[in-house]
């Protein structure tokens, strides 16, 4: 073997480390990197930290003082919790519900017990919302569409029922133990289920380790919520028919190395100070080059996303959301999916309608005749044919289906039945209107 190919080799493994720190840095997102700054900064005398006249802004934008670690910050809010409710009220406005319905539906989410049931009459909570039966139905469905699955459940059979009919699989007999034959269940009358089902002992053992696992209590493990910020890793602006993409790492110290310094320190130094000196300037160089590249990274991204989402960025209709992946994304950039991956991880944008996470801008789509049709366009039609349906005699799921392959898109009945949960929109049966 060569002396230069063992050198080149050596190099390569020396570099490891710092190569594994620029990967990582890719993943944080600014309130974790300004942490991560802060460390370095102790580490290293080599490196100057400048603050910025926006980091101010920035820490109080984001609820924290400057001078307070992650650490500081994780022990202090401790004793700062959401309750559940305040949860579900924020999951609920992420929905696509009708406003009608929507503060009916905030009504019912702030009347649920510490369980997570709804213990009274939707009618006595929504008395004077001015919906009439058909629009409780609708605004308790939009609740029970929520997370935990069984949230807003009136009894404990209707919790299990939520819960069971959430599932990918659904387990029909599951569900008629619990609706029909509780009583069975209840004393553990095994032959008795059998008997009555005209079904195996396996199949009752099996539906029965099924309803086991169901939680009885869906609030129990979400009383309390420890206080999260999230700032912006980026902004898109509109302006007029125009988009212009803002990275807020501005609010970051400006690092630089302390080069003068080094030299001066250098030229007089023992052996071991001379060690001590050239690993801190390499790690400096290696910091600052990994921010540069970061940064790149992610401008790179944004800008993609962005174009590639510029209907929705300018409208704010979910609608026109396109199919996205993180695959298609790295093949753009010419990077490999890892990078796109870390690159999106923990990383929100501020768009002119909200704060997203920035994953949201990249959709599921569909294969149809003309193309790709995303998620949100799918979950749009069922919006507005549902909308608009004979309420005596609503849309079944597999009419929805033959409705989306007339628009040339292919769904099964299981995909449809999951979106339309997925927009708080009930069945056939919750949606009928009594004659």
């Amino acid at each position: 073997m060569s002396l230069e190919l063992v050198q080149k080799q050596s190099q390569q493994l020396r570099m490891a480390p710092a190569m594994y720190q620029s990967v990582k840095l890719l993943q944080y997102n600014n309130l974790e990197l300004a942490d991560i700054l802060l460390e370095k900064s102790l580490e290293n005398p080599l490196l100057n930290f400048a603050d910025s006249d926006r980091q101010a802004d920035y820490f109080s934008y984001s609820g924290r003082d400057q001078t307070k670690s992650t650490t500081d910050v994780l022990e202090e809010t401790l004793a700062q919790t959401v309750d559940f409710r305040e949860r579900l009220h924020r999951d609920l406005h992420m929905l696509k519900v009708d406003k009608e319905y929507l503060m009916a539906a905030d009504l019912l989410i702030d009347s649920l017990n510490d369980n997570g049931y709804l213990d009274v009459e939707p009618e006595e909570v929504l008395r004077n919302s001015g919906l009439n039966r058909d629009g409780m139905k609708q605004a308790l469905v939009a609740v029970q569409s929520l997370d935990p699955a069984g949230i807003g459940a009136r009894s404990l059979t209707d919790c299990l029922l939520l819960q069971l009919r959430r599932r990918e699989t659904r387990n029909q007999l599951a569900e008629t133990i619990i609706s029909e034959y509780s009583n069975y269940f209840l004393t553990e009358d095994w032959t008795g289920l059998c008997q009555s089902l005209n079904v195996t002992e396996e199949s009752v053992k099996k539906a029965v380790s099924e309803i086991r696992r169901l939680d009885p209590a869906p609030a129990r493990n979400f009383h309390k919520e420890s206080v999260q910020y999230v700032v912006p890793d980026m902004s898109i602006i509109k302006n007029g028919d125009n988009l212009a993409l803002e990275l807020e790492d501005r609010y970051l110290p400006k690092v630089t190395i302390a080069r003068s310094e080094f030299e001066l320190y250098f030229k007089n130094a023992d052996d071991e100070t001379k060690s001590y000196l050239r690993k801190k300037m390499n790690e400096a160089n290696w910091l600052v080059s990994s921010l540069s590249k970061r940064r790149q990274t992610i401008i790179a991204l944004a800008q993609l996303v962005m174009e590639h989402q510029r209907l929705y960025f300018l409208s704010g209709d979910e609608k026109y959301l396109q199919s996205l992946t993180m695959n298609q994304a790295a093949k753009q950039l010419q990077v490999a999916e890892s990078t796109v991956s870390r690159t999106v991880a923990n990383k929100y944008v501020q768009t002119p309608y909200g704060l997203y996470p920035l994953k949201r801008f990249f959709v599921k789509g569909i294969e149809t005749r003309t193309g790709t049709a995303s998620v949100f366009k799918i979950k749009s039609l069922i919006r507005t044919w549902i909308n608009n349906e004979d309420k005596k005699k609503p849309l079944a799921d597999i009419k929805l289906v033959d409705l989306l392959g007339e628009q040339g898109l292919q769904c099964s009945r299981r995909v449809v039945s999951k979106y339309r949960r997925e927009c708080g929109i009930g069945s056939t049966v919750e949606r009928r209107e009594i004659r």
